[in-house]
């Protein structure tokens, strides 16, 4: 009976979705990687706070006159805060290959998006302040 030798090279340890998206380039150094997650993780605990904040205008705001626009502005939060949610995480794959890659860190589009939809929330916001009988 003949035996063949083991397979000796090391199995890669990410999930396969991980496997297949990164699997270009080379590991960058862990402290880069690391430093990519947390502003990851900032990213997401800033959409979550909008969500949050979206939930409790619609929970709480109970004015009958300023109740559709209340509920337009918990909407538009919640909305703003699922989309950068999303981008996040697309902003974290993107960095996380430019790094892999040696190439330089592409350039963030989120700040703009979310300064943007937080604007166009508060001149709502004051459109109605000043409508408001």
């Amino acid at each position: 009976m003949t035996t063949t030798p083991a397979d000796t090279t090391p199995k890669d340890p990410r999930a396969g979705w991980a496997r297949r998206l990164l699997s270009t380039g080379s590991d960058p150094d862990p402290r880069f990687s690391l430093a990519n997650e947390r502003t990851f993780l900032a990213w997401i605990r800033t959409s979550l706070g909008m969500i949050a904040l979206g939930v409790g205008i619609a929970t709480f705001v109970s004015t009958q006159a300023s109740r559709g626009f209340s509920m337009l502005v918990a909407a538009g939060l919640v909305v703003l805060g699922g989309a950068i949610s999303t981008m996040s995480w697309f902003r974290w794959l993107r960095v996380e290959q430019a790094m892999r890659l040696g190439h330089g860190i592409p350039p963030a589009r989120m700040g703009l998006y979310l300064a943007v939809g937080i604007l166009v929330l508060a001149l709502m916001s004051i459109a109605v302040i000043f409508t408001a009988p």
